[in-house]
């Protein structure tokens, strides 16, 4: 079985388990930008929260800006690192301006994937799993973002090695996944990560994907979850 048809059976088996994805409803791109600068290092719950506060407090991103470090990252606390994370949206946002003379990316529509995502990776502050998340959410372009769940069930099913660091796994799995699969495959790849092959007790036994799975220790989580 080639990559390429082994994306796609592993797309059918864990649609078939969760159901496929909502169709894309394409967001903002600063909201995307902020919210997912928020969401590094701590979970959903912590970080949505955090964006919703700041949608609250500030009448407009351009307000947040310009405020001071401390009362932005006051109100996103319960997203963990508060002060880094603050000044990197304020940082994030006056470049943005500086660049486009206005807070917005909606330059980037006209840019193929490739040179969109080497705009938003020039910008100090952005990594690559922000600018894959703003490109596919808020632009459809198929470019993949790769998160820890990601990361993890990709290498466990061998689509990527062992050795691959996380970085090389979006430009990896961008070539890998077709373009019109990869929002499904993003999506669904979280889903199965969260529901079924989990980080410390991965649930082998029920998993969809077992007989194609290449991760060493199923065996053993299958029959440790019998037990």
């Amino acid at each position: 079985m080639d990559t390429q048809d082994k994306v796609r059976k592993i797309l059918g088996l864990v649609n078939r388990a969760y159901g496929r994805p909502a169709k894309l409803k394409k967001t903002d791109p600063i909201d995307e930008l902020i919210r997912t600068i928020l969401s590094q290092n701590t979970n959903d719950r912590n970080s949505l929260g955090a964006f919703s506060l700041l949608k609250k407090r500030f009448r407009s991103w351009s307000e947040v800006m310009v405020s001071d470090t401390r009362l932005v990252a006051g109100t996103i606390r319960h997203a963990g690192l508060a002060n880094i994370k603050a000044g990197r949206i304020k940082e994030v946002l006056k470049e943005i301006v500086r660049r486009e003379g206005r807070l917005s990316l909606s330059s980037l529509n006209g840019l193929r994937p490739d040179a969109a995502l080497e705009y938003l990776r020039s910008i100090k502050g952005i990594g690559p799993k922000t600018a894959a998340c703003v490109l596919l959410f808020s632009f459809a372009k198929p470019v993949m973002p790769v998160d820890t769940h990601i990361f993890r069930v990709t290498k466990r099913l061998g689509l990527l090695s062992e050795g691959s660091s996380i970085e090389d796994a979006h430009d990896k799995l961008t070539r890998m996944v077709s373009p019109g699969l990869i929002y499904n495959f993003h999506l669904s790849i979280i889903e199965h990560g969260r529901k079924t092959c989990k980080a410390q007790r991965p649930d082998c036994g029920s998993c969809v994907l077992y007989d194609i799975c290449k991760f060493k220790k199923k065996a053993f989580f299958k029959k440790r979850i019998k037990a």
